[in-house]
């Protein structure tokens, strides 16, 4: 017979308290009655009836669990609690244990609930001492050893992945290992599950932890918050510093991992110079064991992120030769490649040409993997080949290959904040005098053009050629997505916009999200916008 200490339970959805020694009574009864047994087996689905001596212990030991877990059935769980408190019937209760994502938190208030029923006679417990659904309370609740000891890690960790209410599974992060966090980021990623609250508190406690992760953990996260589209820049930070110390270490002796961080953080657009430096000097050093697509991540992360490393020349220079479209093999994979040379204003004019031939024009086109955006990638690379690129004599894009029929549809974030722009911007300039959305055919719109004098009053805007001494201005808005993470500067192609419009002549206003808000008033925005053009016109800036 098992002995208790008189003491005090709260019970889910109830009123009051229950003592113990109700419980005690309850459990009197389970140990002693010579009921007919059953058993559940590793199978939680399949029960059998045999005699088994062992089944009394199974139960016992999980209403034991009342006396020895209180803390534990104390901590609310709203999702749970709510279906409990409104429970009725024994089936009602026990339906709760369906699925995979019974906790031992949830088994504990299930069973105190259960005897509750039973010792105010409410029900008997033979109504469900055989129902499967109880033995599998009984056994969550049982595992471990004769002390009974608070669940391991790895049962936390399964039930963090496998509970639906997401604010109860936050509460159960804290509980295990900055491996296993690693580990459930990871499973969510594979999932496509995105529970913000669990999220937030994996990153957070990650962040918190001593810890350093290793070089593969850095990688896993990479990528989960890259799949994920979730962006913490202090977990991208802690990420950062120990992925750098891992790389400086000179343990890792493969690349895979680097290319995996590489395609993550240009995903992710995480412009972090340390880590990026490392990563470009540890390719530098170990280039012999470096696979030729993680060569490719490297330059198309450098690319979108505009980076342009300390050892930039000798990186080149050692990379350049596997640079090759036949290395590429897929033409869809080579533009990729040639469009983030451009980005970086190193790509030649044979690289260029080579993209821009009808030939493999036509063979992209055919590809089922064609899209919008390598279209005005193909345009990226023409207006460079036009306006940047000294001395091309190659291939250029037809005319009817630009995007007068094509509307690049806006984020609804994007569109917020460039309606905002133009509608301030009408407080200055009038509509006569104002362009808007303006297609350049080159891969790209100005969001809003006009032209000032040197006294910041609005000429025409339509002039075949204005006087040298106005000032055409391009204005480029750029959001949340135009700008790199963890640095306030312009991704790649946003840098481009800017370089291939100061080739044609423009002035460009670039207004980011950091300085300009859509919410601010509009006297605010007036003043903010009038204080950057009158710095244009006027030369000084």
């Amino acid at each position: 017979m098992f002995k208790f200490h008189i003491s005090i339970l709260k019970l889910p959805g109830s009123n009051g308290w229950m003592p113990l020694t109700r419980i005690n009574a309850f459990l009197s009864s389970v140990v002693t009655e010579p009921k007919s047994n059953v058993v559940i087996s590793e199978d939680e689905n399949h029960i059998e009836k045999i005699t088994n001596p062992k089944r009394n212990n199974l139960v016992s030991v999980a209403f034991a669990s009342l006396r020895t877990e209180q803390a534990l059935s104390a901590i609310s769980t709203p999702f749970t609690d709510q279906k409990i408190k409104k429970s009725q019937t024994v089936d009602d209760l026990l339906s709760i244990s369906v699925g995979s994502g019974t906790s031992r938190r949830h088994a504990l208030k299930v069973v105190s609930v259960l005897a509750e029923w039973t010792t105010t006679g409410k029900v008997k417990l033979s109504d469900f001492e055989s129902d499967k659904r109880f033995l599998k309370l009984c056994k969550i609740l049982s595992r471990g050893n004769s002390q009974l000891d608070k669940p391991s890690n790895s049962e936390n960790l399964s039930t963090i992945l496998s509970v639906t209410a997401d604010d109860e599974a936050a509460k159960m992060v804290e509980t295990i290992t900055l491996p296993q966090m690693v580990k459930v980021m990871s499973t969510l990623s594979m999932k496509r599950r995105r529970p913000s609250l669990l999220l937030r508190a994996l990153a957070y406690n990650m962040t918190s932890s001593p810890q350093a992760l290793n070089i593969k953990e850095c990688s896993d996260l990479l990528f989960a918050m890259s799949t994920l589209h979730f962006i913490d820049e202090n977990l991208l930070a802690k990420i950062a510093g120990d992925a750098v110390a891992a790389l400086q270490h000179g343990i890792l002796k493969t690349s895979s991992v680097v290319g995996s961080m590489l395609t993550s953080l240009g995903h992710l657009r995480y412009k972090n110079i340390d880590l990026l430096e490392a990563i470009t000097n540890w390719v530098e050093k170990n280039y012999n064991v470096c696979r030729p697509q993680d060569i490719f991540a490297l330059v198309m992360t450098m690319g979108i992120l505009k980076f342009v490393p300390s050892n930039s020349d000798k990186l080149f220079r050692i990379v350049e030769p596997q640079l090759t479209q036949s290395e590429a093999g897929k033409p869809i994979v080579w533009l990729e490649i040639v469009w983030s040379l451009v980005l970086l204003n190193r790509a030649s004019s044979e690289q260029i040409a080579s993209v821009l031939r009808s030939d493999f024009i036509n063979s992209i086109i055919e590809d089922n993997s064609f899209k919008i955006s390598h279209r005005l990638k193909l345009l990226n690379i023409d207006g460079a080949a036009r306006h940047l690129q000294e001395n091309y004599s190659g291939p250029q894009l037809l005319p009817e290959f630009n995007l007068d029929d094509v509307r690049i549809e806006l984020s609804k974030e994007k569109s917020v904040m460039v309606g905002s722009v133009i509608e301030t911007l009408k407080n200055l300039v009038s509509d006569a005098y104002l362009q808007t959305r303006v297609n350049t055919g080159l891969g790209f719109y100005i969001d809003a053009v006009c032209v000032l004098d040197k006294k910041c009053i609005p000429q025409p805007v339509n002039e075949p050629n204005i006087n040298p001494e106005y000032s055409r201005i391009a204005i480029m808005v750029y959001d949340y997505h135009d700008m790199c993470v963890g640095r306030i500067e312009p991704t790649g192609i946003s840098a481009l916009a800017e370089s291939i419009l100061k080739a044609n002549g423009y002035k460009v206003l670039a207004v980011p999200y950091t300085e300009f808000k859509p919410r601010d008033k509009i006297v605010y925005r007036v003043q903010y916008l009038e204080g950057k053009l009158k710095e244009i016109a006027s030369g000084s800036s």
